[in-house]
């Protein structure tokens, strides 16, 4: 080794260290989400934060890797998704439309927001069930849609199912998912929702609405803010393109409708029995027009700053729509959510429920549906002790009692 030069040496190093942990990882491989894995099926732990190298295959292969994972802060997840991920597929998943100031400002609101507690109230420890149109869950947040989850694991939608379901929560499953909404439907023991992109012909739109009924989602969701997959610099600079294995295996060869009008919502509400959620609501106007038209639950959503970028953080835009709703229908509020003083803050200004997305995603790629699982039991311990810190006992008491303007932030 003496003679061997700097460079020889530390390739040296990579090598041995990266057949030291090949037999862990090996091992891992073999619990995959097609394996009868039972929910409390043991697998070490990967530690959220710590150093887990992995450098991405040249050809495009998402992970397989099944295990639990032990989270400090569900903002941990990114970073050690990058690791992992093929890098296009990771910018695809985690950037924003044009200067992605509206991704930034769905984080930034919240810090905008600060928490009132009530303290020495005797309150037990806090009750965090719901019932969210007609389904119960443990917890007040839920799986937002997304398309495309083969992306981040080779369970895809199956993945994400399983864990939401182990969490008892809820899973929204989006058109463009790369495995068919019966297979992801059969995945769950937990509720589901179906959400639908329109397609330029609405019969296969019709078909689909058909097939989700059959399958036993209990509602549509209607997204009224993405015609398209949502575009970013990043993916354009890498010239990212979708894998071939990953096809929307649901819309098939359709093409997405790219406008939309009241009238395309009485077209979902006349060929479904189920109750149709808007989601994408941003206005007090949009909502007042979304009561009008009879629907029967809103999602406050900027998509995530993946379509429309300028537009206000969610978690802004609510306080304005609670108001005109009246608790007429359920709201929920999705963008941004990383925390469970986040939830909290949904709560406490009108949201019923929040959803999640990109962290679960990120969850799925490191640890497949026990990664998904692990990322709603963080969730719930952070909301569970900031609920009991603050004096609630269910998350039906919540108010806007328990929030006001962070100093410096001007009146509440």
């Amino acid at each position: 080794m003496a003679s061997t030069s700097p460079l020889a040496r530390r390739q040296f190093i990579r090598s041995a260290v990266a057949g030291a942990v090949a037999a862990p990882a090996l091992m891992a491989n073999a619990q995959t989400q097609t394996a009868p894995a039972a929910s409390g099926a043991t697998a070490t732990p990967l530690r959220v934060g710590s150093d887990n190298d992995a450098a991405p295959s040249a050809a495009f292969k998402a992970q397989d890797i099944v295990r639990p994972l032990q989270i400090a802060d569900l903002n941990d997840l990114e970073n050690e998704a990058r690791k992992v991920m093929d890098p296009g597929a990771f910018a695809f998943i985690s950037s924003g439309s044009d200067s992605q100031w509206t991704l930034r400002e769905n984080r930034a609101a919240f810090g905008r927001i600060a928490i009132k507690p009530q303290y020495l109230v005797g309150k037990p420890a806090p009750d965090l069930r719901i019932t969210l149109l007609g389904q119960q869950l443990s917890l007040p947040v839920i799986t937002t849609p997304m398309g495309a989850h083969g992306l981040a694991h080779q369970s895809a939608e199956l993945g994400t199912a399983r864990g939401t379901g182990e969490a008892g929560t809820l899973m929204t499953v989006s058109t463009a998912a790369n495995r068919t909404i019966e297979d992801i439907a059969a995945a769950t023991k937990g509720p589901k929702w179906f959400q639908l992109y329109l397609a330029d012909d609405l019969s296969k739109s019709r078909d689909l609405l058909k097939r989700a009924e059959a399958a036993g989602y209990s509602a549509v969701v209607l997204a009224i803010d993405a015609f398209a997959p949502g575009s970013s610099d990043a993916t354009l600079r890498m010239g990212f393109q979708f894998p071939a294995n990953l096809g929307l295996v649901n819309s098939g060869s359709s093409t997405f409708k790219k406008s939309l009008s009241w009238d395309d919502v009485k077209f979902v509400k006349d060929n479904t029995r189920l109750p149709l959620v808007l989601k994408g609501v941003l206005t007090p106007e949009m909502a007042q027009l979304a009561l009008e038209h009879g629907v029967a639950a809103i999602q406050v959503s900027n998509h995530g700053g993946r379509q429309l970028d300028g537009v206000s953080a969610a978690i802004d835009a609510l306080p304005g729509i609670v108001d005109v709703v009246q608790k007429r229908v359920p709201i929920i509020m999705d963008s941004g959510i990383r925390r469970g003083t986040d939830v909290f803050k949904a709560l406490a200004l009108g949201a019923n429920a929040v959803a999640i997305g990109r962290p679960v995603l990120y969850a799925l790629s490191l640890g497949g549906w026990m990664g998904v699982k692990s990322a709603y039991d963080r969730l719930k311990a952070e909301l569970t002790r900031d609920m009991l810190i603050a004096g609630l006992g269910s998350v039906q008491e919540f108010n806007r009692d328990f929030v006001m303007r962070a100093p410096g932030q001007g009146a509440s």
